[in-house]
């Protein structure tokens, strides 16, 4: 049995357990608020995904040690489990990074017109004073 691998893989499977908790943890501490389903849960089916890639490369080398043969796919499994729980985390982390830029883009917009609001009122209120200065001159 290669310890070495067996190590990393139960580190693997620790590591990715805890990402699953923290994001099953910040999902239900954030679902009220209604946001955040399109980030959280992604990242935690995959790490159900890397657990379970994980688990399965663990139980086959317990069972080489005890002579049981599981399967002769394992490493297929384990690597095709892995890339969907990647693409998961990819698909995940490109549709918040682009809901990011989209709320970016708003108050930038928000922004520019709000200045656009403010130099029309500037205007007005230029306009106004002169009216009243006009009507102020006239009267005496």
């Amino acid at each position: 049995m290669n310890w070495v691998i067996l190590f990393s893989d139960i580190l693997f499977a620790l590591v990715a357990t805890v990402l699953g908790i923290l994001g099953l943890g910040t999902f239900k501490a954030i679902k009220h608020l209604g946001i955040g389903k399109s980030f959280w849960v992604p990242i935690f089916v995959s790490s159900l995904l890397f657990v379970f890639g994980s688990a399965v490369r663990i139980f086959h080398e317990f069972a080489i040690e005890l002579g049981w043969a599981l399967t002769v796919y394992t490493e297929e499994i384990v690597r095709v489990s892995w890339l969907l729980a990647l693409c998961i985390l990819m698909g995940c982390i490109y549709n918040y990074s682009r809901k990011v830029k989209t709320a970016i883009r708003v108050p930038e917009q928000a922004n520019a017109h709000s200045v656009a609001e403010l130099t029309l009122m500037q205007k007005q209120t230029n306009e106004l004073l002169k009216r009243i200065e006009k009507l102020k001159n006239e009267h005496t």
